[in-house]
């Protein structure tokens, strides 16, 4: 019988009962660990099989079996996943599990690059041990220890481990430049990249007297930038943070403020002082600007006349020098620079100074002073140091408009080395008006004027104060353009009371007040959204779109809620778990082929709005592919055409539409070009920049209305006319010539080719072609058509297709012939060899056949004196024919008109003709002569004998002729004739008496077919 299991007992060294280790069911598998023995002590074991019948017979250990610790150095398994470097997102878990083993049981020690791990859960047990980092950031990138040690050994493996996170701060920022109006600022890549490439760094600043940083370089992909506008002698703070695709990490901060500084401004002026035989007093005056950092000395040069070198003389921290040692007589100039911790300002010279025992007149330096106007605010103090020269030192008065200035605690007048000092504390309006100083020695007197001008704080502002937007928590107020502030924090429903003051750069007005306003919400819930639209959809997916609802409320939509439900349902559920931000969303686990709709409601302060209309049934099919890649068929300076091909698979319904958009390059957008749906795989975008480039894609649309994801951007296009000869591309059916029956009509068209757009146009006979009430011609800027109705004969012809522009022109002429009745035969109809009852007629051919052979020609007649014209003969196929049966006497008319397959075309009528003989009884003869008479006869003949002559058209002699002449008649005979024989042929006979001529027409035209009675 089958084995079902197996009993295990065991029993202690010295004792005689057994315990029983299985559970009470037997144990299937025959491998068991025995729990719970005594370290060093003996066992007995034993093992039963059972069956169905029971328990078997025991087999025993022989021996006792000492339980014993067996050493095990520690080992430990690492998975594929973390041989290789781990890689998780920021804000997900660091999870390392690894199994472990050894004898005894190893310690277990997490370290990572050396330190301990601190945020880490670690879990560790004889068989394993895990390493738990919840809610990982860029911090916990690195490299990881694991050690596993026992009595037996030791062992350590590493892991690494990537955060995929925005990067950690740059390091190292400082200045390297700076200047009154810009600092230049560098740093050094981050230690933490986040996982990905650092593409940008974002700069900040704030000045050291606000707590706010404000964003002042968006994009600067190195590791320097300049920033400018800053407020000299300002101290700034500045932070920079990197970027990745994760996003923006942690911004490093300058430790100290940095100052916009730079050089300070040359002194205004120096002036000697005093001046002895070898030695010069100088003395100048603070520069008006000290570059935004503190003056902290001053170097003095000289140059000797005659020479190009400054000799350095001094540097002091005053404002006065007395060079000495110097040349008695000799010429000299001084210069003097101020310096600060940014190097030193440009130089100030003074005017050449001869070193002598000399007296000058007083003379005030007011070059600092500009327009010799000082301009301070009400409350400030004002002091104006003008250096002053003169020798000996002149005294100086002052005056102020017109009267001796009046010295007072607040007004002072007073002398240093080499200045006047005019001091007014806490100035305001009354203090404004020209101060006259009045320098005097032994050499003269000089006066100079000086306007004071003081401002103060303006009036109160024009009222009244308007209040233009309440809510429950802030009010906007405004009295004119760009005098708006909001205040908010307001307690909804508490009423508030606003007051407004003007200021200008001397301070604040008077204030006006507004009216009581009570803070509440003036807005509503919003409007409806747009009907849901398809923006993408695949078999179990779809994402929609909306447009913002017309109507907001009066406060901003905060987000939107999306519902969905199958067409056959009543149900709506709502597919949205939290509030959606922007205006697309995509609803997934959709079941394949089902058709779904979606409806969408906005939210703002004030609630949720109602729902828009419910979206058109959207099936979950599988997408459109994208277009083929575009590509110009048409570039000038600011259109381009392009052409894609249509996508390889359209989602299994037929391509509706096509979108196309743009992007300028190097650094635009995509936007829309298209503002209508495209049918076809070409469009032409207009409004493009001269010289600029440009990129295209296309998306594609099925009747489902799935839309394809973009294709392939075009190369980039730049928007230039090239000169390119014109082309005219026409189909193969007008590279011949092209027929039609009259009364139809017939239409030319030609696509044109060439940069700049030719200019098209159409002549015929050479004149151009005008549109008439039957004749159209259409042009756009690439194609030309001309269509003509109800065609004649006469519309026929050559029609020439002209295109030209500056590379040259091209041509193309298109036949049209229109197939109609035959014209009429070629005149004249001529009458011959007229008898009292016949006549021959001929004529030509027609000069328009209707663009058919003709088949024949009919003769009719008629009586001049009746209007009924009778047939004479059909079906003709010769130009010439004998009428036969005239009455004679009759004057008649006959007509002559050709056929071929399209009918009878018009006729051709000859003059009126007299059916009559062409001759009549002789004249008598002249000069007869009897020359033998008998009883019944005689013979009259001319005397003398005449000669004959014959002669052709001009007096020709005539070729290939038999000519037979006697004394009675003359003969010429032509055998074989034709077409050349025809002419005018002369006979002349001539004797002593005189000479005659006559003249027969012969026409050579063919067979004359008599028609028999």
């Amino acid at each position: 019988m089958e084995v079902t299991g197996y009993i295990i007992e065991h029993r202690k060294d010295g004792t005689e009962e057994w315990v029983k280790d299985t559970p009470s069911s037997p144990l299937r598998i025959t491998e068991f660990v025995v729990p719970g023995l005594e370290a060093g002590a003996k066992y007995f074991f034993r093992i039963s099989a059972v069956n169905a019948k029971g328990a078997g017979e025991p087999a025993e250990t022989q021996e006792a079996v000492e339980i014993l610790e067996r050493a095990a150095e520690p080992e430990f398994e690492l998975d594929v996943e973390l041989r290789r470097t781990l890689v998780v997102r920021a804000g997900c878990s660091i999870r390392m599990f690894v199994p472990i083993k050894g004898r005894p049981s190893p310690s277990v020690t997490w370290t990572k690059e050396g330190g301990a791990v601190t945020r880490a859960v670690i879990d560790s047990t004889e068989s394993f041990t895990m390493l738990l980092i919840p809610e990982s950031t860029r911090n916990d990138a690195g490299k990881y220890e694991l050690t596993l040690e026992n009595a037996s050994g030791k062992k350590t493996a590493e892991v690494h481990v990537r955060v995929l996170d925005s990067p950690g701060p740059p390091i190292n920022l400082k200045p390297v430049k700076i200047d009154k109006e810009s600092i230049t600022l560098s740093w050094e890549m981050p230690l933490i990249d986040g996982g990905a490439k650092i593409t940008n760094y974002i700069i900040e600043k704030r000045e050291s007297t606000r707590k706010a940083f404000a964003t002042c370089v968006m994009h600067c992909p190195t590791t320097s930038a300049r920033i400018g506008e800053l407020g000299e002698g300002c101290e700034y703070y500045f932070r920079v943070s990197a970027e990745n695709e994760y996003g923006i990490g942690e911004a490093v901060e300058t430790s100290d403020p940095i100052r916009a500084s730079q050089a300070p401004t040359p002194p205004p002026s120096i002036v000697p002082t005093d001046i002895t035989k070898n030695s010069v007093s100088l003395a100048w005056t603070r520069p008006k600007h000290d570059g935004g950092s503190r003056i902290t000395g001053y170097v003095l040069e000289a140059q000797k006349k005659g020479t190009d070198q400054w000799a350095h003389v001094t540097t002091v921290k005053t404002m006065d020098f007395i060079v000495k040692n110097l040349n008695e007589n000799e010429e000299y100039i001084f210069r003097v620079m101020a310096v600060n911790l940014s190097g030193r300002s440009a130089p100030r010279e003074s005017k050449p100074i001869t070193v002598k025992e000399s007296t000058m007149l007083p003379e005030f330096d007011l070059r600092a002073v500009c327009q010799k106007t000082v301009i301070a605010k009400a409350g400030d103090d004002i002091k104006v140091e003008i250096p002053v020269i003169g020798r000996p030192r002149p005294t100086v008065s002052w005056q102020k408009d017109g009267t001796a200035l009046k010295l007072t605690q607040r007004t002072n007048a007073e002398m240093t080395g080499a200045t006047v000092v005019l001091s007014i504390g806490e100035c305001n309006r009354s203090d404004s008006g020209v101060y006259t100083m009045t320098g005097k020695n032994i050499a003269g007197t000089v006066s100079e004027n000086l306007i004071v001008r003081v401002h103060d704080v303006p009036g109160p502002p024009k009222g009244p104060v308007k209040i233009v937007e309440i809510s429950r928590t802030y009010c906007l107020s405004a009295t004119v353009i760009r005098t708006v502030f909001k205040a908010v924090r307001l307690n909804t429903g508490s009423e508030y009371q606003f007051r407004v003051k003007a200021k200008n750069r001397y301070g604040a007005g008077p204030p006006i007040t507004s009216e009581a306003v009570v803070a509440a919400y003036p807005f509503k819930v919003p409007g409806p959204p747009g009907t849901p639209h398809v923006v993408a959809f695949t078999k179990d997916s779809i994402t929609v779109g909306w447009n913002e609802p017309v109507s907001d409320g009066g406060s901003e939509v905060l987000g939107y809620h999306v519902e969905r439900k199958e067409r056959s349902s009543i149900i709506w559920t709502k597919i949205s778990s939290s509030m959606v931000k922007g205006n697309i969303f995509k609803s997934s686990g959709l079941e394949d082929g089902m058709a779904y709709e979606f409806r969408v409601s906005a939210e703002n302060l004030a609630g949720i709005g109602k729902a828009s209309k419910a979206s058109e049934a959207i099936l979950a099919l599988d997408p459109v592919d994208p277009p083929g890649q575009p590509e110009p068929v048409f570039v000038n300076k600011n259109v381009i055409t392009i052409q894609w091909t249509k996508p390889e698979y359209d989602g299994g319904f037929k391509i509706t539409g096509y979108t196309v958009e743009k992007k300028e390059l190097p650094d635009g957008r995509w936007i829309r070009a298209n503002f209508t749906n495209i049918m076809e795989t070409q469009f032409t975008v207009s409004g493009l920049t001269q010289d600029a480039s440009y990129e295209f894609r296309v998306f594609a649309r099925n009747a489902a209305g799935s839309v394809s994801m973009p294709s392939d951007p075009s190369d980039p296009i730049t928007c230039r006319d090239d000169i390119v000869e014109p082309r005219i591309m026409v189909d193969a059916v007008f590279r011949d010539v092209v027929q039609l029956k009259a009364g139809e009509s017939f239409k030319l068209d030609a696509d044109i080719a060439g940069q700049p757009t030719p200019s098209m146009v159409w002549t015929k006979n050479g004149k151009e072609v005008e549109n008439t009430l039957k004749l159209e011609v259409r042009f756009t800027e690439l194609t030309t058509t001309l269509t003509n109705k109800d065609s004649v004969r006469a519309d026929g012809g050559e029609f020439v297709l002209t295109a030209t522009n500056v590379g040259g022109f091209a041509k193309h002429i298109f036949k049209v012939k229109v197939l109609d009745r035959p014209g009429p035969p070629v005149g004249p109809l001529k009458v011959s060899d007229v008898t009292a009852d016949n006549c021959v007629i001929a004529w030509a051919p027609p000069a328009d056949d209707g663009g058919a052979k003709i088949e024949g020609y009919v003769i009719e007649k008629r009586e001049s004196s009746r209007l009924v014209w009778t047939s004479v003969a059909s079906d003709l196929q010769v130009t010439e024919y004998k009428v036969t049966k005239l009455l004679k006497g009759n004057e008649y008319i006959f007509r002559v008109m050709a056929l071929n397959k399209y009918g009878l075309g018009e006729s051709l009528e000859s003059e009126p003709t007299i059916a009559d003989n062409p001759y009549t009884v002789p004249d008598p003869p002249e000069n007869p002569e009897v020359t033998a008479i008998t009883k019944d006869s005689m013979v009259l003949i001319g005397r003398p004998t005449p000669t004959a002559k014959w002669t052709k058209e001009d007096g020709e002699t005539v070729e290939r002729a038999t000519i037979d002449t006697t004394t009675s008649y003359t003969s010429l005979v032509i055998e074989n004739v034709n077409r050349f024989d025809s002419g005018k042929y002369n006979l002349t006979v001539e004797n002593s008496s005189g000479s005659k001529t006559v003249t027969v027409q012969v026409e050579i035209t063919g067979y004359v077919i008599e028609k028999k009675d």
